[in-house]
């Protein structure tokens, strides 16, 4: 079952067809923009990435954006408001091509931690004026509207999402990861963290990041969502070998890629 959910998941459009100057949009929605800014920071390639596309709409940097049908759009951010679903909407309404752009629009990721969250402990943090601000349930963007293609991770890899534009613009289908982050460690030479005793995520999340946090020495906390054939079981016992209760297991989850982890996952933990 999470098997076909992780391959559902990662469901790549077959017979693209080769685009000649493509008209993008990159829009986002609830989240910190990081993602946005991780096609800016592509700084030595950006200018040649401007002349291969027709870049119609980017709200976060250009001010005159055009309403209109687009042959390819980003989406950042996830569903957490009326306003974000009504964007969503309309623009999926106007796109040929709809990519998930990082883990908020994937998984969710941070934001979507006040899903188990009092709201009585985060309301006064809010704006006021509630007339305005309509809550939804934070949500993946794919639980609202087809997503096409999915860039994962928070940030997502500035070259991994550059590589995806110059494929889609070959007709070319991208490339996908369902093995874990531990092959990418184990290509690296990097000791394996969950021996050492930290509760890296490495053995059930998607690889694809090249093991960039555990290069570093840091353990991996999911951000790129579920990997095929996730081990949640194999996993969470050695949590609890470490020492770890299954409170702190089921937070290290939510963290970043709960609302895709619940259902096969958090059951274990019950």
């Amino acid at each position: 079952m999470q098997n076909q959910k992780v391959r559902k998941l990662y469901t790549i459009q077959s017979g693209l067809k080769k685009m000649s100057k493509p008209k993008v949009g990159i829009y986002g929605l609830t989240g910190c923009a990081g993602c946005q800014l991780s096609i800016i920071f592509n700084e030595d390639e950006i200018l040649d990435l401007i002349s291969l596309i027709d870049l119609r709409a980017f709200p976060f940097i250009k001010e005159k954006n055009y309403d209109e049908e687009f042959d390819l759009v980003f989406m950042e951010g996830l569903v957490a408001s009326a306003n974000d679903l009504e964007v969503l909407k309309k623009v999926r309404s106007k796109t040929k091509i709809l990519v998930a752009l990082g883990a908020c629009a994937h998984t969710g990721c941070i934001p979507a931690y006040r899903k188990w969250t009092l709201k009585e402990n985060y309301e006064h943090l809010l704006y006021k004026k509630d007339d305005i601000i309509k809550d939804e349930d934070p949500s993946p963007i794919e639980n609202h509207v087809k997503v096409d293609f999915t860039i994962p991770g928070c940030p997502p890899d500035k070259h991994e999402i550059l590589t995806f534009i110059k494929d889609v613009l070959k007709g070319k289908t991208p490339k996908t990861y369902n093995n874990p982050v531990c092959v990418e460690c184990r290509r690296n030479n990097n000791d394996c963290l969950l021996i050492v005793g930290k509760p890296c995520m490495g053995p059930i999340t998607a690889g694809g990041c090249h093991s960039i946090c555990i290069n570093g020495g840091f353990e991996c906390w999911g951000c790129r969502g579920p990997s095929g054939d996730a081990n949640y079981d194999a996993w969470i016992e050695i949590l609890r070998e470490q020492g770890h209760d299954d409170e702190f297991i089921k937070t290290r989850m939510k963290i970043f890629a709960g609302l895709k982890m619940e259902e096969d996952a958090f059951k274990i933990l019950e």
